[in-house]
């Protein structure tokens, strides 16, 4: 499993999120190309390094024409996104961080969220900031991220509304839950663009569990204290069992056609569900119905939760936590006499143990040759398949 953490002693930013996640080998020109895609204007991307403490770091740097720094709204966030020619998981996982710290802000300022106007988040900098983000957690791809505690400092900082307390109350906000504490350093080390990331990309806070290394980045910040002020990510493998920790939702239908089965199905595939299935069964007054069960990640339940209740005819839906123990998976492409066919395959402890032909492929190719399922499936088994 790969593993990224962030060892977060000095605080996390936006600009030494992406200077650290850029040590580990990134191709620099790839990623300004990605954030090309963004189609913003009048900024500049500087790269450079720092030492703090003793300690050689990249830095970050958005330098802004004076004139591009001016509010905007959620809504004029999500438009720039999605209009943007970004990949879909790196708008995704943007427009995640973004509508927390829209969240947040909405609390501290008693709005609607859409209503939010984000000040020094909604310059092209903090743009930049959380949308290279993205796109590096995309390019780097982990199987698991963890976070440290965050070390928050005290004090005071100013704003566009003046003197604020350490955490900001954004900040503060977006940390609920999240394990945090005080350092000693009388300095903002938390920013709000930083606790956005955190509390979006973390699957979980805690140590570095036991992890074989394959890469170290740092990212400085710009002001010194009397700790280095970097960022440090790990990147590694972890030797470890991979358990899901997923969502079942579940309900009993025994009033609907089930010729709009197919149409919920699909609807609930597209946002996100990694299951969907109905079980025959017989409810109170021996009525025959279905079971409808979807599997999913929490991130999703909601959101699946209100297809449910809008598409079917339930007035209730069971929800628990199920773990599930996959497979080590991969796919496969195998060059065949008769045509490319994809292969899952299924590893335990290192050791292939099973693989599967994509159905999709072997009908394409029985199609195209005139040759039965069977037959296809044959040529396949004499690859080792």
């Amino acid at each position: 499993m790969k593993l990224l953490y962030f060892d977060c002693f000095s605080g996390i930013s936006g600009d030494m999120t992406i200077s650290s996640l850029l040590s580990h080998g990134i191709d620099v020109e790839k990623f300004k190309e990605e954030l090309r895609g963004l189609s913003l204007e009048g900024y500049e991307l500087v790269f450079g390094t720092a030492e703090k403490n003793g300690i050689a770091a990249n830095t970050f740097k958005v330098v802004c024409d004076d004139n591009h720094h001016h509010h905007r709204t959620m809504k004029d966030i999500e438009d720039i996104i999605n209009k943007s020619s970004l990949n879909e998981d790196v708008k995704s996982l943007s427009l995640k961080i973004f509508r927390n710290l829209a969240d947040a802000e909405s609390k501290i300022h008693g709005l609607p969220p859409d209503e939010v106007h984000f000040h020094e988040v909604g310059a092209v900098d903090s743009i930049i900031d959380i949308v290279g983000t993205a796109i590096l957690i995309n390019m780097i791809s982990p199987d698991k991220i963890i976070f440290s505690s965050l070390p928050v400092g005290s004090g005071f900082v100013n704003s566009q509304h003046g003197l604020i307390p350490v955490p900001a109350p954004a900040t503060a906000e977006l940390l609920k839950d999240i394990p945090i504490y005080d350092n000693g350093i009388k300095a903002e080390l938390v920013t709000p663009t930083g606790a956005a990331i955190a509390r979006t990309i973390a699957d979980e806070f805690g140590v570095l569990p036991e992890v074989e290394i394959s890469s170290i980045g740092y990212g400085a910040g710009f002001k010194d204290f009397e700790i280095p002020n970097v960022l440090r990510t790990v990147i590694g493998t972890v030797d470890a069992k991979k358990i899901d920790i997923l969502k079942v939702l579940e309900t009993n239908i025994d009033d609907m056609s089930p010729e709009y089965y197919q149409y919920i199905f699909n609807e609930l595939f597209k946002n996100g569900a990694l299951d969907v299935y109905l079980t025959p069964i017989i409810m109170k007054k021996q009525r025959p119905a279905n079971k409808l069960s979807v599997i999913c990640t929490e991130e999703k339940s909601e959101i699946l939760r209100k297809i449910i209740f809008k598409e079917t005819s339930t007035f209730g839906i069971r929800e628990y936590t199920v773990n599930r123990y996959p497979l080590q998976r991969d796919f496969k492409t195998v060059d065949t006499d008769i045509g490319r066919i994809r292969v899952k395959v299924g590893y335990m402890d290192g050791e292939l143990i099973k693989s599967h032909p994509e159905s999709d492929d072997v009908k394409a190719i029985a199609e195209k040759t005139g040759l039965s399922i069977q037959s296809v499936l044959k040529v396949l088994h004499d690859y080792g398949y």
